[in-house]
Protein backbone atom coordinates (compact mmCIF):
# COMPACT_ATOMS: atom_id res chain seq x y z
CA UNK A 1 0.00 0.00 0.00
CA UNK A 2 2.36 2.63 0.89
CA UNK A 3 4.59 1.18 -2.84
CA UNK A 4 0.82 2.38 -4.19
CA UNK A 5 0.04 5.67 -2.32
CA UNK A 6 3.83 7.11 -1.96
CA UNK A 7 5.17 5.29 -5.60
CA UNK A 8 2.28 6.16 -7.55
CA UNK A 9 -0.59 8.53 -6.78
CA UNK A 10 2.04 10.76 -4.90
CA UNK A 11 5.75 10.60 -6.99
CA UNK A 12 4.67 9.71 -10.32
CA UNK A 13 3.30 12.71 -10.62
CA UNK A 14 7.22 14.43 -10.69
CA UNK A 15 7.92 11.15 -13.49
CA UNK A 16 5.38 12.17 -15.76
CA UNK A 17 5.81 15.51 -15.13
CA UNK A 18 7.77 16.96 -18.32
CA UNK A 19 5.19 15.19 -20.88
CA UNK A 20 2.43 17.18 -18.78
CA UNK A 21 3.58 20.32 -19.14
CA UNK A 22 3.87 19.61 -22.51
CA UNK A 23 0.51 18.93 -23.48
CA UNK A 24 -1.28 21.13 -20.19
CA UNK A 25 0.96 24.69 -21.02
CA UNK A 26 2.38 24.50 -17.58
CA UNK A 27 5.16 26.63 -16.13
CA UNK A 28 8.26 25.55 -13.92
CA UNK A 29 5.95 27.65 -11.33
CA UNK A 30 2.61 26.04 -11.75
CA UNK A 31 4.44 22.60 -11.80
CA UNK A 32 5.91 23.25 -8.27
CA UNK A 33 2.40 25.05 -7.06
CA UNK A 34 0.50 21.65 -8.49
CA UNK A 35 2.99 19.32 -6.65
CA UNK A 36 3.07 21.46 -3.08
CA UNK A 37 -1.15 20.60 -3.27
CA UNK A 38 -0.63 16.92 -3.31
CA UNK A 39 1.45 17.91 0.34
CA UNK A 40 -1.94 20.14 1.04
CA UNK A 41 -4.02 16.63 1.05
CA UNK A 42 -1.43 14.79 2.55
CA UNK A 43 -0.84 16.90 5.40
CA UNK A 44 -5.18 17.15 6.35
CA UNK A 45 -5.18 13.42 5.60
CA UNK A 46 -2.53 12.30 8.10
CA UNK A 47 -4.27 14.66 10.64
CA UNK A 48 -7.40 13.20 9.71
CA UNK A 49 -6.28 9.73 10.15
CA UNK A 50 -5.39 9.34 13.36
CA UNK A 51 -8.82 9.94 14.55
CA UNK A 52 -10.33 7.57 11.50
CA UNK A 53 -7.80 4.85 12.95
CA UNK A 54 -9.05 5.20 16.68
CA UNK A 55 -12.31 5.23 15.69
CA UNK A 56 -12.48 2.45 12.89
CA UNK A 57 -9.41 1.04 13.07
CA UNK A 58 -6.72 0.31 10.38
CA UNK A 59 -8.51 -1.14 7.84
CA UNK A 60 -10.93 1.43 7.77
CA UNK A 61 -7.56 4.12 6.95
CA UNK A 62 -6.29 1.38 4.37
CA UNK A 63 -9.33 1.28 2.80
CA UNK A 64 -9.57 5.24 2.28
CA UNK A 65 -6.36 4.82 1.32
CA UNK A 66 -6.95 3.13 -1.57
CA UNK A 67 -10.16 4.77 -2.63
CA UNK A 68 -8.67 8.15 -2.62
CA UNK A 69 -5.57 6.79 -4.54
CA UNK A 70 -7.99 5.66 -7.06
CA UNK A 71 -9.85 8.29 -7.63
CA UNK A 72 -7.09 10.76 -7.41
CA UNK A 73 -5.36 8.85 -10.67
CA UNK A 74 -8.16 8.18 -12.46
CA UNK A 75 -8.99 12.33 -12.31
CA UNK A 76 -4.78 13.05 -13.40
CA UNK A 77 -5.53 10.26 -16.10
CA UNK A 78 -8.32 12.05 -17.79
CA UNK A 79 -7.14 15.64 -16.82
CA UNK A 80 -7.09 18.07 -20.06
CA UNK A 81 -6.81 21.58 -17.90
CA UNK A 82 -4.32 22.41 -15.29
CA UNK A 83 -7.46 22.87 -12.80
CA UNK A 84 -8.46 19.23 -13.17
CA UNK A 85 -4.86 17.85 -12.85
CA UNK A 86 -4.75 19.97 -9.84
CA UNK A 87 -7.93 18.15 -7.91
CA UNK A 88 -6.69 15.13 -9.16
CA UNK A 89 -3.49 15.49 -7.45
CA UNK A 90 -5.18 16.86 -4.25
CA UNK A 91 -7.44 13.62 -4.36
CA UNK A 92 -4.26 11.59 -4.88
CA UNK A 93 -1.95 13.60 -2.52
CA UNK A 94 -4.38 12.37 0.46
CA UNK A 95 -4.13 8.70 -0.14
CA UNK A 96 -0.31 8.17 1.32
CA UNK A 97 -1.68 10.62 4.09
CA UNK A 98 -4.13 8.01 5.26
CA UNK A 99 -1.92 5.13 4.43
CA UNK A 100 1.47 5.69 6.41
CA UNK A 101 0.31 5.98 10.41
CA UNK A 102 -1.76 3.06 10.48
CA UNK A 103 1.09 1.07 9.52
CA UNK A 104 2.64 2.09 13.26
CA UNK A 105 -0.07 0.82 15.01
CA UNK A 106 -0.25 -2.58 12.96
CA UNK A 107 3.34 -3.04 14.17
CA UNK A 108 3.44 -1.55 17.53
CA UNK A 109 0.25 -4.64 18.18
CA UNK A 110 1.14 -7.55 15.93
CA UNK A 111 4.82 -7.39 15.67
CA UNK A 112 7.10 -8.58 18.40
CA UNK A 113 9.53 -5.89 19.82
CA UNK A 114 12.59 -7.06 19.03
CA UNK A 115 11.76 -6.84 15.55
CA UNK A 116 9.84 -3.62 15.22
CA UNK A 117 12.63 -1.59 13.74
CA UNK A 118 13.57 -3.86 10.98
CA UNK A 119 9.64 -4.81 10.03
CA UNK A 120 9.22 -0.62 10.07
CA UNK A 121 12.40 0.19 7.70
CA UNK A 122 11.02 -2.24 5.17
CA UNK A 123 7.72 -1.07 5.82
CA UNK A 124 8.95 2.69 5.52
CA UNK A 125 11.28 1.55 2.25
CA UNK A 126 7.97 0.54 0.05
CA UNK A 127 7.97 3.60 -1.54
CA UNK A 128 10.69 1.99 -3.74
CA UNK A 129 8.95 -0.30 -4.87
CA UNK A 130 6.32 1.42 -6.50
CA UNK A 131 8.94 3.98 -8.21
CA UNK A 132 10.19 1.24 -9.42
CA UNK A 133 7.63 -0.39 -10.79
CA UNK A 134 6.41 3.10 -11.88
CA UNK A 135 9.49 3.76 -14.31
CA UNK A 136 9.04 0.69 -16.26
CA UNK A 137 5.31 1.77 -16.91
CA UNK A 138 6.20 5.13 -18.11
CA UNK A 139 9.10 4.18 -20.40
CA UNK A 140 6.57 1.67 -21.84
CA UNK A 141 4.01 4.12 -22.21
CA UNK A 142 6.61 6.50 -23.82
CA UNK A 143 5.15 10.38 -24.29
CA UNK A 144 1.48 8.91 -23.66
CA UNK A 145 1.19 9.75 -20.13
CA UNK A 146 -2.32 8.97 -19.80
CA UNK A 147 -1.86 5.72 -20.20
CA UNK A 148 0.40 5.45 -17.89
CA UNK A 149 -1.53 6.62 -15.09
CA UNK A 150 -4.39 4.45 -16.17
CA UNK A 151 -2.00 1.27 -15.67
CA UNK A 152 -1.20 2.95 -12.30
CA UNK A 153 -4.60 3.37 -11.52
CA UNK A 154 -5.51 -1.03 -12.30
CA UNK A 155 -2.46 -1.62 -9.90
CA UNK A 156 -4.03 0.50 -7.31
CA UNK A 157 -7.33 -1.31 -7.62
CA UNK A 158 -5.51 -4.68 -7.19
CA UNK A 159 -3.04 -4.12 -4.06
CA UNK A 160 -6.06 -1.81 -2.61
CA UNK A 161 -8.38 -4.70 -2.13
CA UNK A 162 -5.56 -6.88 -1.29
CA UNK A 163 -4.38 -4.65 1.41
CA UNK A 164 -7.43 -3.77 2.81
CA UNK A 165 -8.51 -7.48 3.69
CA UNK A 166 -4.84 -8.25 5.22
CA UNK A 167 -5.31 -5.03 7.37
CA UNK A 168 -6.19 -5.82 10.53
CA UNK A 169 -9.91 -4.95 12.11
CA UNK A 170 -10.27 -2.61 15.04
CA UNK A 171 -8.95 -3.45 18.07
CA UNK A 172 -11.23 -2.37 20.79
CA UNK A 173 -8.52 -1.60 23.49
CA UNK A 174 -9.79 1.81 24.66
CA UNK A 175 -6.55 3.32 23.95
CA UNK A 176 -6.68 7.08 23.62
CA UNK A 177 -4.24 8.98 21.27
CA UNK A 178 -2.96 12.60 22.02
CA UNK A 179 -4.25 15.11 18.70
CA UNK A 180 -1.57 16.47 17.30
CA UNK A 181 -0.41 20.08 18.95
CA UNK A 182 2.00 22.43 17.54
CA UNK A 183 3.52 22.93 20.88
CA UNK A 184 5.38 19.74 19.96
CA UNK A 185 7.58 21.62 18.21
CA UNK A 186 8.56 23.80 21.25
CA UNK A 187 8.91 20.49 23.32
CA UNK A 188 13.05 19.75 23.95
CA UNK A 189 12.39 16.12 23.27
CA UNK A 190 10.00 16.22 19.75
CA UNK A 191 11.61 19.42 18.55
CA UNK A 192 14.53 17.93 16.77
CA UNK A 193 12.62 15.08 15.28
CA UNK A 194 10.11 17.25 14.03
CA UNK A 195 12.38 20.17 12.31
CA UNK A 196 14.39 17.22 11.28
CA UNK A 197 10.95 16.51 9.13
CA UNK A 198 10.68 19.69 8.09
CA UNK A 199 14.04 20.13 6.42
CA UNK A 200 14.25 16.86 4.99
CA UNK A 201 10.84 17.51 3.52
CA UNK A 202 12.13 20.94 2.20
CA UNK A 203 15.20 19.02 0.20
CA UNK A 204 13.53 15.47 -0.97
CA UNK A 205 10.38 17.35 -2.02
CA UNK A 206 12.36 18.83 -4.69
CA UNK A 207 13.97 15.92 -6.35
CA UNK A 208 10.63 14.21 -6.03
CA UNK A 209 8.68 16.79 -7.77
CA UNK A 210 12.14 18.27 -10.91
CA UNK A 211 14.20 15.42 -11.28
CA UNK A 212 13.27 14.01 -14.30
CA UNK A 213 12.09 17.60 -15.39
CA UNK A 214 15.89 18.73 -14.64
CA UNK A 215 17.78 15.86 -16.37
CA UNK A 216 15.31 16.04 -19.57
CA UNK A 217 15.48 19.75 -20.12
CA UNK A 218 19.41 18.79 -19.81
CA UNK A 219 18.78 17.11 -23.50
CA UNK A 220 19.20 13.13 -20.98
CA UNK A 221 16.09 11.59 -23.12
CA UNK A 222 13.19 10.70 -21.85
CA UNK A 223 14.14 6.94 -21.85
CA UNK A 224 17.17 7.70 -19.81
CA UNK A 225 15.77 10.53 -17.33
CA UNK A 226 12.94 7.82 -16.47
CA UNK A 227 15.47 5.06 -16.00
CA UNK A 228 17.13 7.16 -13.65
CA UNK A 229 13.70 7.93 -11.34
CA UNK A 230 13.14 4.16 -11.36
CA UNK A 231 16.70 3.29 -10.09
CA UNK A 232 16.38 5.81 -7.51
CA UNK A 233 12.87 3.90 -6.76
CA UNK A 234 14.75 0.47 -6.57
CA UNK A 235 17.27 2.06 -4.40
CA UNK A 236 15.09 3.07 -1.69
CA UNK A 237 14.56 -0.96 -1.15
CA UNK A 238 17.58 -0.72 0.45
CA UNK A 239 16.23 1.14 2.89
CA UNK A 240 14.74 -2.25 4.16
CA UNK A 241 17.99 -2.97 5.88
CA UNK A 242 18.61 0.45 6.98
CA UNK A 243 16.83 -1.07 11.00
CA UNK A 244 19.60 -3.50 11.02
CA UNK A 245 22.24 -0.95 10.20
CA UNK A 246 20.93 1.27 12.89
CA UNK A 247 21.07 -1.50 15.49
CA UNK A 248 24.94 -2.11 14.54
CA UNK A 249 25.92 2.03 14.60
CA UNK A 250 23.46 3.32 16.42
CA UNK A 251 20.14 5.61 15.84
CA UNK A 252 22.03 8.79 15.93
CA UNK A 253 25.34 7.79 13.64
CA UNK A 254 23.11 6.01 11.24
CA UNK A 255 20.76 9.29 10.88
CA UNK A 256 23.86 11.49 10.57
CA UNK A 257 25.26 9.59 7.99
CA UNK A 258 22.17 9.32 6.06
CA UNK A 259 21.15 12.66 5.88
CA UNK A 260 24.91 13.76 4.96
CA UNK A 261 24.49 11.61 2.02
CA UNK A 262 21.25 12.23 1.13
CA UNK A 263 22.25 16.12 0.59
CA UNK A 264 25.15 14.84 -1.34
CA UNK A 265 23.19 13.34 -3.64
CA UNK A 266 20.88 16.51 -4.66
CA UNK A 267 24.17 17.99 -4.77
CA UNK A 268 25.57 15.50 -7.34
CA UNK A 269 22.70 15.52 -9.45
CA UNK A 270 22.82 19.50 -9.51
CA UNK A 271 26.31 19.25 -11.29
CA UNK A 272 25.19 16.09 -13.34
CA UNK A 273 22.19 16.58 -14.71
CA UNK A 274 23.10 15.84 -18.37
CA UNK A 275 25.34 12.89 -17.92
CA UNK A 276 23.62 9.51 -16.78
CA UNK A 277 26.66 7.40 -15.03
CA UNK A 278 26.66 10.27 -12.86
CA UNK A 279 23.03 10.76 -12.50
CA UNK A 280 23.04 7.31 -11.91
CA UNK A 281 24.82 7.10 -8.91
CA UNK A 282 23.10 10.28 -7.69
CA UNK A 283 19.75 8.47 -8.02
CA UNK A 284 21.07 5.39 -6.02
CA UNK A 285 22.36 7.54 -3.18
CA UNK A 286 19.42 9.24 -3.14
CA UNK A 287 16.94 6.68 -3.22
CA UNK A 288 18.67 4.32 -0.32
CA UNK A 289 19.56 7.09 1.76
CA UNK A 290 16.35 8.93 1.70
CA UNK A 291 14.47 5.51 2.75
CA UNK A 292 17.14 5.41 5.60
CA UNK A 293 16.34 8.67 7.08
CA UNK A 294 12.78 7.95 6.92
CA UNK A 295 12.83 4.65 8.89
CA UNK A 296 15.47 6.35 11.34
CA UNK A 297 12.67 9.28 11.54
CA UNK A 298 10.13 6.42 12.15
CA UNK A 299 11.83 5.22 14.39
CA UNK A 300 13.17 7.80 16.59
CA UNK A 301 9.53 8.60 16.48
CA UNK A 302 8.43 5.60 18.39
CA UNK A 303 11.27 6.82 21.06
CA UNK A 304 9.42 10.03 21.16
CA UNK A 305 6.24 9.16 21.34
CA UNK A 306 5.79 5.70 23.37
CA UNK A 307 2.43 4.45 23.67
CA UNK A 308 1.10 6.52 20.97
CA UNK A 309 2.89 5.39 17.90
CA UNK A 310 -0.07 6.35 14.84
CA UNK A 311 0.03 9.84 16.48
CA UNK A 312 3.69 10.18 16.65
CA UNK A 313 4.11 9.08 12.61
CA UNK A 314 1.36 11.60 12.46
CA UNK A 315 3.37 13.79 13.89
CA UNK A 316 6.31 13.35 11.68
CA UNK A 317 4.57 13.11 8.76
CA UNK A 318 2.78 16.19 9.35
CA UNK A 319 6.43 17.72 9.75
CA UNK A 320 7.54 16.47 6.30
CA UNK A 321 4.26 18.08 4.66
CA UNK A 322 5.25 21.05 5.81
CA UNK A 323 8.42 21.22 4.11
CA UNK A 324 7.07 19.25 1.02
CA UNK A 325 4.63 22.45 0.80
CA UNK A 326 7.48 24.96 0.95
CA UNK A 327 10.04 22.64 -1.57
CA UNK A 328 8.44 22.13 -4.93
CA UNK A 329 6.84 25.89 -4.55
CA UNK A 330 9.92 27.73 -4.17
CA UNK A 331 12.02 25.65 -6.45
CA UNK A 332 9.31 26.04 -9.31
CA UNK A 333 10.35 29.52 -8.68
CA UNK A 334 13.88 29.49 -8.58
CA UNK A 335 13.86 27.11 -11.42
CA UNK A 336 11.77 30.09 -13.41
CA UNK A 337 14.57 32.66 -12.58
CA UNK A 338 17.62 30.49 -12.38
CA UNK A 339 17.23 26.97 -13.44
CA UNK A 340 17.45 23.62 -12.31
CA UNK A 341 21.11 23.24 -10.63
CA UNK A 342 20.51 26.43 -8.70
CA UNK A 343 17.23 25.00 -7.39
CA UNK A 344 18.98 21.57 -6.71
CA UNK A 345 21.67 22.99 -4.57
CA UNK A 346 19.20 24.98 -2.61
CA UNK A 347 17.80 21.35 -1.96
CA UNK A 348 20.89 19.81 -0.83
CA UNK A 349 21.60 23.03 1.25
CA UNK A 350 18.16 22.69 3.29
CA UNK A 351 18.76 19.03 4.03
CA UNK A 352 22.06 19.13 5.16
CA UNK A 353 20.22 21.99 7.66
CA UNK A 354 19.00 18.88 9.07
CA UNK A 355 21.83 17.34 10.58
CA UNK A 356 22.03 19.39 13.95
CA UNK A 357 18.77 18.15 14.43
CA UNK A 358 19.61 14.13 15.20
CA UNK A 359 18.57 11.80 17.78
CA UNK A 360 19.44 12.33 21.18
CA UNK A 361 22.95 10.85 22.56
CA UNK A 362 23.03 9.02 25.39
CA UNK A 363 23.74 11.79 28.25
CA UNK A 364 20.87 14.22 26.55
CA UNK A 365 18.73 11.51 26.41
CA UNK A 366 18.75 11.50 30.29
CA UNK A 367 18.44 14.61 30.46
CA UNK A 368 15.35 14.73 28.50
CA UNK A 369 13.57 11.86 30.24
CA UNK A 370 13.68 14.44 33.27
CA UNK A 371 12.52 17.42 31.56
CA UNK A 372 9.51 14.82 30.51
CA UNK A 373 8.19 15.34 34.18
CA UNK A 374 7.00 19.25 33.58
CA UNK A 375 7.61 19.88 30.30
CA UNK A 376 3.96 21.18 29.16
CA UNK A 377 4.23 20.74 25.55
CA UNK A 378 5.08 17.19 26.01
CA UNK A 379 4.16 14.69 23.07
CA UNK A 380 3.45 12.47 25.86
CA UNK A 381 1.96 12.48 29.28
CA UNK A 382 1.28 9.26 30.27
Amino acid sequence: MIAVTFGLARYGYGLLLPEMRTDLGMSAGAAGLVSSATYVSYLVANVAVVQVTERWGPRAAVALAAATAVAGMATIAVADTVAVLGVGVLVGGAASGFAFPPYADIVDRHVPAERRDVVWSTISSGTGWGVALAGPVAIVAGDQWRLAWAGFVAIAVVVGVAATRLAPARDDDGLRRPQLSVTWFFCPRSRPLLLSAVLVGIGSSVWWAFSVDAMQNADLGSTASRAVYATCGAACLLGSISGLAFAHTGLRSGYLAATALLAASLGLLAVATAQLALALVAAVSFGAFYASVIAAQGIWSAQVFAGHPAAGLAAVSAALTVGTLVGPSLAGVVIQESGHAVALLGAAAATAAALPFCPPSTRRRERLEAHREHCRATPVRD
